[in-house]
Parts: C-alpha cells; structure tokens; sequence
C-alpha cells in the first residue's frame, strides 16, 4: 500500500505544479551565478529599484525539483515584489526533496546553507538589500533548508514562513538553538485540505514550541498544496519598519 500512494504521488507530481497566473511584471527576473561558491539563483528587482535606500529581502525556497523549482517561484513571486516593493531571491537547492531518501541531507543541506547565505551576502552588497529586513521562506520540501538554514543563523533573518513546509526531526534535533533561534519569528502556515504537509507543519509547531521557541505561531488556511506568495508577505509585513512598507 505504502509503494502504491509513493508511485500515485509521484505520478501526480510528475506534470509540475501550474504557476497561477498574476498580472506581468515591468521586468523581468534575471538568472546569475554566485561569484565565490557558483550557485545559481534568480533576482528579481522592482522597477523603481534605486540605490537611494535599502529594500527588504525575501529569499523563496522552492519545492522538489520536478514539481517546483527556482523559476516557478519567481514567476509566482515577481508580482508581489513589484507590488509590495521588495528584492525577491530564489535559489537552486540540493536539499529540497519530498520524495527520494534523505540519507544525504547532511552534505545538501551544508551546500545550500552556503549557498544561500553567500547569495544573501551579494544581493545586498550589489542591490543595497537592507540585512535586518530578510525573511526567508519555504513550501513544500522547501521548508527542510528553510529551517536548518534559518535556525542555525536566525541573526540573519528577521522571519522564518512555512508555506505548506515540510519538516523533519532529524534535522531539528541536529539545531543547537541560541537565545537569538528561540526569539526568531517563525509562521507555519498550511491548507486545510493539504494531505502532503499538514502533519509537517503540526511537527515543526510542536518541536519549536516544547524547545522554547515561543515566537513560532501556526495556521490553518483553506486550500490545499498551494504556495500563496502574498499570505507569506502579509505574515512578514508586521514586522517590518514602516520605511519598506509601500502602500497598497
């Protein structure tokens, strides 16, 4: 039973998960290549991007390669980064996997710490990125780097939001968390009818919690597997000063 509802899930993911369809954007997003580590990413910059200010940051996190990826996130996310006024990053991740065994989670996760925090390192040098305006956030099997990367350097990220976010406690019990860890904002939101994380989400919320982490707040919405951009940002702009807050 156990190998058929693998092959169905995988059967169902192998078409690739539709982008839903916003209003295009005045430019478009722009592939680069880390200089120090050679990690790919996508960047997308508001039109009205200048170097007059710092912008807040919000780094995505795709799902299983196959179903998700770095250019579907993008697609979905410019939108709202053009609307809200923000940097948008979306890098390529080894450690983003539902599906096949994680007994290589360790090297992955590593490299896309690297990754990402070496990419967060150049955007905001080369776009005036503001450093204490990050959130990072992950769906689906996006949510492993998210909360390894993000619980092992919560002084880089002023939020941590789940978006459907699959979890392991594999990877928590690996954490020593700090006082700064335990003070980090955490979002862990999901859909009702999602059968694929849902039991993910109440495991992350538990384990935050009962390991002193009393910032971390859960929520159900409707829908299922879905990866709703604009429900992340609208968690996130509580938190930021009202100087990134661009009128809607």
């Amino acid at each position: 039973m156990k190998r058929y509802m693998i092959l169905l899930l995988l059967a169902w993911m192998l078409p690739g998960c539709p982008v839903p369809v916003t209003p295009d954007t005045p430019v478009k997003a722009v592939k680069k290549r880390q200089f120090v580590t050679g990690a790919t990413y996508y960047i997308y910059t508001p039109s009205y991007h200048t170097k007059d200010r710092t912008w807040p940051i919000i780094i995505t996190l795709h799902g299983s390669f196959g179903w998700d990826g770095p250019m579907r996130q993008t697609k979905e996310w410019r939108y709202y980064a053009e609307k809200y006024g923000f940097i948008l990053i979306s890098p390529s991740l080894s450690s983003a996997e539902g599906i096949l065994p994680v007994a290589w989670w360790d090297s992955k996760l590593k490299k896309d710490e690297r990754n990402i925090l070496s990419i967060l390192d150049e955007v905001i040098e080369t776009h005036n990125g503001d450093p204490k305006a990050v959130m990072l956030s992950g769906f689906s099997a996006g949510g492993y780097p998210m909360y390894y990367v993000g619980l092992r350097n919560p002084e880089r990220f002023s939020m941590l939001v789940s978006r459907g976010g699959n979890s392991s406690l594999k990877i928590f019990e690996s954490i020593e968390l700090t006082d700064a860890a335990r003070k980090l904002p955490i979002m862990i939101f999901w859909g009702k009818d999602d059968v694929f994380t849902k039991n993910a989400g109440w495991r992350a919320f538990r384990w935050l919690r009962q390991n002193g982490v009393s910032t971390a707040e859960m929520k159900k919405v409707k829908g299922g597997h879905l990866r709703r951009p604009e429900a992340a940002y609208m968690f996130w702009r509580p938190f930021l000063s009202e100087k990134h807050r661009m009128e809607d």
